[in-house]
């Protein structure tokens, strides 16, 4: 079902955004919600996570992707996915959920932003167990182009994440091959660029890459920043991507600020995720 409505969001032609009329109000909610024992348990083989009775702080996401494509698809939403990319996360954790817990998983459309080079436009998410908020995010998308009214940037602009200065490598890992379609399998994002090098090159890359929140959480974790208060905050911009095959290189400068990290792809002079994780 994933897999249909992503097929949709990519090629099936759209209205296209203005400015006059913004985002169409839409809304998705998954009701009594669980973790899948096995996706769950595979989710942490792949990406070498440690073992845990609660949820790795990413993996709502993950659990909430299904009904962000759905709602890409919706055929009032006027954005096409083709050429568009997944630009920043703010996540807030504010308890941590058990493995086995039964969630209420709320997401809808959010604010939209003009730039100088294109649209911003967000999805908000938020889970509740038993009525309580333990999980919210924020997840910005970027689409490059005009977009009718004044062409000027909007006033509010959402965070931005400088990289790191004098930072040194803290780990190093290798991407495997086959980590795309692994990821994919767990997560239903089988966006072509994940899948492999002809199809990525198809759409303007040198070969296919990694989902952006699964190096993430492979960062994370090498960081040791795992909110080990069950309260934080999980900062991130993709700047750029991380290529399958390749070595991934984390630095930190703990003196400058214990909570951000950087992530470079092989030798590449610049940061293609910069993030941050603290307690709130």
């Amino acid at each position: 079902a994933i897999a249909g409505a992503m097929f949709k969001a990519l090629v099936l032609p759209r209205k296209g955004f203005n400015a006059k009329t913004g985002l169409p109000p839409i809304k998705a909610s998954w009701l009594g919600a669980k973790a899948n024992a096995d996706s769950l348990t595979e989710y942490k083989t792949v990406l070498s996570l440690a073992t845990s009775d609660v949820l790795p702080v990413l993996y709502p996401h993950v659990l909430a992707g299904g009904m962000h494509m759905h709602m890409l698809s919706h055929p009032d939403f006027p954005i096409r996915l083709l050429g568009s990319v997944h630009l920043k996360n703010s996540i807030k954790q504010y308890k941590a959920i058990p493995v086995q817990t039964e969630m209420d998983i709320h997401s809808a459309i959010g604010e939209y932003r003009l730039t100088a080079k294109g649209l911003e436009f967000d999805f908000s998410t938020e889970i509740k167990v038993q009525g309580e908020v333990v999980w919210d995010e924020v997840s910005t998308y970027f689409k490059a182009g005009k977009f009718g009214g004044k062409e000027q940037p909007s006033e509010q602009v959402s965070f931005e994440l400088d990289s790191l200065n004098e930072a040194e490598q803290v780990a190093s890992w290798a991407v495997p091959k086959n980590r795309g379609k692994k990821y994919a399998k767990i997560t239903g994002d089988y966006n072509p660029i994940h899948m492999s090098p002809l199809l990525a090159k198809l759409f303007g890359l040198k070969r296919d890459i990694a989902h952006g929140f699964g190096v993430l959480a492979e960062a994370i974790e090498h960081a040791g920043m795992n909110c080990k208060n069950n309260k934080c905050q999980v900062d991130v911009v993709f700047k750029g991507p991380v290529f399958l095959q390749s070595q991934v290189n984390l630095k930190q400068n703990t003196s400058q600020d214990k909570s951000r990290f950087d992530v470079y792809c092989g030798t590449n002079p610049k940061p293609s995720i910069c993030g941050s994780v603290f307690e709130i």
